[in-house]
């Protein structure tokens, strides 16, 4: 359920604000440095949602209705619309980080894990610097049982963005996962050589 919310906090971004669009926004730059100096989490707080909306924002009428139609149909949790509203902002936006990371969001609801993590491939491919992108790397690594990776994008996630306290708890439990999973691996080394040793 902790995950859900923040599935749709990555969907959700407020969009009203900022004037240009996209990844090749001029601030974002010095937005992403400012983010990882600072400490206080009141001003990251302002300083995160500034970078969403410019990754989010648009200079085109059609994207900004599709993003705004998506949105709405995400939130009602009709997510086969979401996802045709999404399809149709990609086709028309092929250059839109924000657009391609919109899509991986609802294919991970719709349980499109593997689909999900191709188009994060190609938000990256844009804007290498999207931490929501590497949080839902990591969200579609753990649904597909791949705790390590889960557990290393979701670090790259907090590198981009340390105040993300959500993917800091993540961190420490798919870490417990991998301990835990590199004990069983290891105990079952032991007791088929025990085996073996036995049947000799």
């Amino acid at each position: 359920m902790r995950f859900a919310k923040l599935l749709m906090a990555l969907f959700l971004i407020n969009s009203a604000t900022v004037s240009t669009a996209d990844q090749t926004d001029n601030r974002l730059g010095s937005l992403i440095e400012r983010l990882k100096e600072v400490e206080i989490h009141d001003v990251a707080r302002s300083v995160t949602p500034e970078i969403l909306s410019i990754w989010l924002d648009s200079d085109d009428g059609v994207s900004d209705e599709l993003i705004r139609r998506g949105v709405e149909a995400m939130c009602a949790r009709r997510h086969d619309l979401a996802l045709n509203q999404i399809d149709s902002l990609v086709k028309h936006e092929s250059n839109s980080a924000e657009g391609w990371n919109k899509r991986a969001t609802v294919l991970y609801a719709l349980g499109q894990f593997q689909w999900s993590i191709n188009d994060i491939k190609r938000v990256f491919a844009l804007e290498p610097r999207h931490f929501g992108a590497l949080s839902c790397l990591g969200m579609c690594y753990e649904a597909l049982g791949e705790e390590e990776a889960a557990r290393d994008a979701c670090k790259l996630a907090l590198n981009a963005n340390s105040h993300l306290s959500r993917i800091r708890e993540k961190i420490g439990h798919l870490q417990e996962q991998v301990r835990r999973e590199n004990i069983h691996y290891i105990d079952n080394i032991f007791k088929k050589r025990d085996k073996l040793s036995h049947n000799l």
